[in-house]
C-alpha cells in the first residue's frame, strides 16, 4: 500500500466566514465539489512548508507562519486499498478575505457561513476535519481558537 502525504487547511476571516474552494467537474469521474485548502506535501518539505505553499498556490494569500495553526496529523483517510492520504489539518485566519483562486484547480471559491460549511462539503472526510475546526474555534473559557 502507498501512503502520500497531504495538509487540508481551513482559512477564517475576519468575520468567521470560512473559505471553500469548488474543484470542476471531470467527466465519469466526479461533479463539481466544494472542499478547503488541500495538497501534496512535496519531497523535502515540511507539513506547515506545504500548508504556506498551498495557500498562496490555490488563493493567491501570503500568509505567514505564525498564521497558520497545525490542529492534527495522521489524519488517514483510505481512498483505495492500495493507497492512504495521511493529512496535517491547520486552521488559517486572514485580515484579507479577497482572494484569487487559481483557475487549474479551481473554478470558484466562497466565503461561508460556519453553520453552512457541512451541507457543502462532498468527501466524509472534509466534514470530520470540519467537526475538528468547530471544536478548535468553539470558545471554552481560556482557549478562544488560533
Amino acid at each position: 500500500m502507498t501512503t502520500k502525504y497531504s495538509i487540508e487547511c481551513w482559512i477564517l476571516a475576519p468575520d468567521q466566514r470560512i473559505l471553500l474552494l469548488q474543484v470542476p467537474a471531470r467527466p465519469g469521474k466526479h461533479e463539481a465539489f466544494w472542499q478547503p485548502v488541500t495538497g501534496g506535501i512535496e519531497v523535502g518539505e515540511s507539513s506547515q512548508e506545504a500548508v504556506l505553499r498551498e495557500i498562496s498556490e490555490e488563493t493567491g494569500l501570503r500568509l505567514a507562519p505564525d498564521d497558520v495553526l497545525e490542529i492534527a496529523t495522521g489524519l488517514d483517510v483510505v481512498i483505495s486499498p492500495d493507497l492512504t492520504v495521511s493529512k496535517t489539518l491547520y486552521l488559517a485566519r486572514t485580515p484579507i478575505p479577497d482572494i484569487v483562486t487559481n483557475p487549474d484547480e479551481h473554478q470558484d471559491h466562497r466565503w461561508t457561513e460556519p453553520e453552512r460549511v457541512p451541507e457543502a462539503l462532498h468527501w466524509d472526510s472534509n466534514r470530520e476535519t470540519w467537526v475538528m475546526i468547530q471544536k478548535h474555534l468553539a470558545p471554552t473559557g481560556t482557549d478562544h481558537g488560533a
